[in-house]
């Protein structure tokens, strides 16, 4: 009889107890201290995940009672960097009494931030003016931060370019040092942009004067960059210490060599001839515009073909043959749907109009229009913005008016507005009276005050001007005046005897038609004195052409890719995920006949 050893089945139970031991033991998680979680949260806050980080502050607050009302504090001012201000609000009104009167200064700037971060310059500056200035670095350069963005935001440039140069005192790492100073380039650029007054005070010190005398050499960079050498050099010379020198003006450098580097040769195809030519002929003339804004000896060649004279596929095979090394154009739906298949990526292509969403165009088949579809968008953006959700439209009947309507009502309804109701015009009469009682639910009884639907924010008006001019001031007379008015660029043509109907309206333009900028004056001017006959309701057709001239360098070298753009003078632009040009304009409102930048 065999003898069955035991030995090995006390091993299996040994190994398994140790394996049992282990899993435990993996299963018990390490318990999180206070202090561990504080570390986490920082190194949350150190790597952008700001509200990852709040949420460890505010988990802090509940399980730290001794130091509940600094995690607070920290979790607001989180919850402001991540862009949720209803949480950071709510975590400021958990901190308590107690605490409002010891940490005041830290309350106050957490609130500034708050006010910042809604667009409210005066509600912040009212924070920080009930604190001193703080002494530890961190909150100060917080602090002096806080009152520049504020101060431009409220249209004192002055005193935030003030504000920036005070905080500079407390920024002793370079890369945020270099940042400050291009986020104040930024922001007396966009002064400079609307128009606001950056005259120096007499008698000011080099680096405030230097600074606020950037802002026209700031716009001349980014609206354009063929004349911007001169006036950098000429502001050198006026300032050859500033510290501008060594930052930001290094980087414009090299963006005025990427702007102006042009292929040796350009073909431009457009109508020039035919059912098309008024159009096609404004369009080259604000492009040959642009192109003699240039120094001539660094001008590429340009070779123009008339579409209209022969096929659009012959025109661009010509051109291709001919040496081009970029096409612009051409003009029409029809023609940049014909030339999509031929180009093939071999030659760069800026098509002058959007091919439609069915067809997939090659990888270097770039595309530009002034949509009024796209316009529409922007207004319901802005109306959001404003926290106008609800409203109506009047538009015209017809297919034009169909397309800016769903275009409009696509935008509002994603970003969480609606149309509460949509009239259609007849665009042959002058009598709006019907489609506007019906569309804002007038109501008119003898002897009682006119009333209207109380749950429209906004009415959307689109149309000719001479539509608009009538429908804006039949609403006045219907008494809907209280209700604000906003329509695309379509309502406007520069003819203030005419305009003053549409006093109060608010709309979007390109900088072309409504910007105070000089640079952009000086741009209207050449161009006026190169086509002195040139039509005034083609305005926008000309800046057209002046920003398609502008679009091929900064196409050829990818500097529109991921969030960069060039501010045109048809708006700011910049590159989607589908190779087309997306503008965002000027806003503006009519104020006796002219419009007022926003």
């Amino acid at each position: 009889m065999a003898v069955i050893s035991r030995r090995p089945r006390r091993w299996f139970f040994t190994i398994l107890a140790i394996s049992l031991i282990a899993a435990a033991c993996s299963l018990v998680k390490p318990v999180e201290t206070p202090v561990d979680k504080e570390a986490r949260a920082r190194t949350l806050a150190s790597q952008g995940n700001h509200a990852d980080a709040a949420r460890a502050y505010a988990e802090l607050a509940t399980e730290a009672p001794a130091d509940h009302d600094n995690y607070e504090l920290l979790s607001a001012e989180e919850w402001v960097a991540a862009g949720n201000v209803a949480a950071a609000k709510q975590a400021l009104a958990a901190v308590s009494a107690e605490a409002r009167t010891k940490s005041a200064a830290s309350l106050a700037l957490v609130a500034a931030e708050i006010a910042l971060a809604e667009n409210d310059g005066v509600g912040a500056i009212r924070e920080l003016d009930s604190i001193p200035v703080p002494t530890a670095a961190d909150l100060a350069q917080n602090y002096w931060y806080i009152r520049g963005m504020s101060s431009f935001l409220t249209g004192h440039p002055l005193e935030g370019t003030r504000a920036f140069i005070e905080r500079e005192r407390y920024l002793t790492d370079a890369n945020a040092l270099r940042a400050s100073r291009e986020e104040l380039f930024n922001k007396i650029r966009s002064a400079a942009e609307r128009g606001v007054s950056l005259k120096p005070p007499a008698k000011s010190d080099p680096v405030l004067a230097g600074w606020l005398q950037l802002g026209p050499v700031a716009v001349e960079l980014q609206r354009d960059p063929m004349h911007a050498p001169a006036a950098l050099e000429n502001w050198r010379r006026l300032y050859p210490q500033h510290p501008a020198n060594q930052s930001v003006l290094a980087l414009a450098q090299s963006q005025i060599a990427v702007a102006t580097e042009f292929p040796d040769q350009i073909a431009l195809l457009l109508p020039l001839s035919g059912r098309a030519e008024a159009v096609g002929v404004a369009v080259r003339d604000g492009f040959i515009a642009g192109y003699l804004e240039q120094q001539p000896s660094a001008r590429p060649r340009l070779r123009i073909y008339d579409v209209a004279a022969e096929s659009v596929a012959a025109a661009y095979q010509a051109a291709v043959q001919d040496g081009a090394g970029f096409v612009v154009g051409p003009l029409t739906k029809e023609d940049v749907a014909a030339i999509a298949p031929l180009s093939a990526g071999r030659t760069p292509v800026l098509a002058l109009n959007f091919l439609s969403d069915s067809i997939t165009a090659p990888r270097t088949f770039y595309q530009f229009a002034l949509l009024p579809e796209d316009e529409a968008r922007i207004v319901a953006r802005r109306l959001v913005a404003d926290g106008k959700l609800k409203g109506v439209a009047i538009l015209p009947a017809g297919e034009w008016g169909t397309r800016v309507g769903a275009a409009f009502a696509d935008e509002l309804t994603q970003l969480g507005g609606s149309v509460l109701d949509s009239g259609r015009y007849d665009t042959g009469r002058a009598d709006f009276s019907d489609v506007i009682k019906q569309t804002l639910q007038i109501h008119a009884v003898k002897g009682e005050p006119t009333t209207h639907r109380g749950d429209a924010a906004f009415v959307f008006v689109a149309g000719t001007p001479s539509a608009e001019r009538l429908i804006v001031s039949q609403l006045k007379f219907h008494y809907v005046g209280d209700v604000p008015v906003y329509s695309t660029s379509d309502s406007f043509e520069p003819d203030p005897s005419a305009n003053s109907d549409l006093d109060g309206l608010f709309f979007p333009d390109m900088p072309w038609m409504v910007s105070a900028d000089p640079v952009t004056g000086r741009i209207r001017d050449a161009v006026r004195d190169a086509w002195p006959a040139r039509a005034a309701r083609r305005d926008r057709l000309y800046a057209f052409g002046f920003d398609a001239y502008r679009l091929v360098p900064a196409l050829r070298s990818n500097s529109l890719s991921g969030s960069n753009q060039i501010a045109g003078v048809t708006g700011k632009l910049r590159l989607d995920d589908h190779n087309r040009i997306r503008r965002e304009l000027d806003w503006a409102q009519m104020k006796n006949g002219v419009p007022v930048g926003l």
